[in-house]
């Protein structure tokens, strides 16, 4: 369980939950907006703040653990549900999150995902579906629509 308080107790804000990094997303990208509401969010959770922890793999979503001042890990491709449960697992008192993008949760990450969803322990995963690999500028990704027309699918995705 994690440690919940008073929230009026820890008094924190939104600029609590943000480091010092330079955020490097494209202009316009909607990830500004999910940071955004997310360290609007977290200090009215009434959780301590040492208490919370972000996980994530690879692509322009995974950089939330640079953006965030928390703890957290920026995993390889795909295992970011996997570092997640074992730090669950061996840390039941922490909250922790993981933001992933379709081509990292719905791809490679595939299996972990399923794994990380039949376990059902206290994860809570963000998906970030732009439908395309949009770190590498334009591979199709699992999610985009049938047809596509990309770098890597000339013809189209099926």
């Amino acid at each position: 369980m994690t440690d919940k308080i008073n929230v009026e107790e820890i008094n924190l804000t939104s600029k609590d939950f943000q480091s010092d990094q330079d955020v490097r997303w494209c202009p316009g990208c909607g990830d500004y907006s999910v940071l955004a509401q997310v360290q609007r969010v977290f200090p009215t959770l009434g959780i301590k703040k040492e208490n919370f922890v972000w996980i994530a793999g690879i692509g322009c979503s995974s950089r939330f653990p640079y953006y965030m001042d928390t703890f957290g890990m920026h995993g390889i491709h795909g295992r970011a549900p996997a570092i997640a449960t074992g730090l669950k697992v061996a840390r039941p008192e922490l909250s922790v999150w993981v933001s992933t993008g379709d081509g990292d949760l719905m791809s490679i990450g595939g299996n972990h995902f399923i794994h990380a969803c039949r376990r059902n322990i206290d994860l809570k995963i963000i998906l970030f579906n732009n439908k395309i690999y949009g770190l590498t500028k334009g591979q199709y990704s699992p999610t985009s629509e049938k047809g596509k027309i990309t770098k890597s699918s000339p013809y189209g995705s099926i």
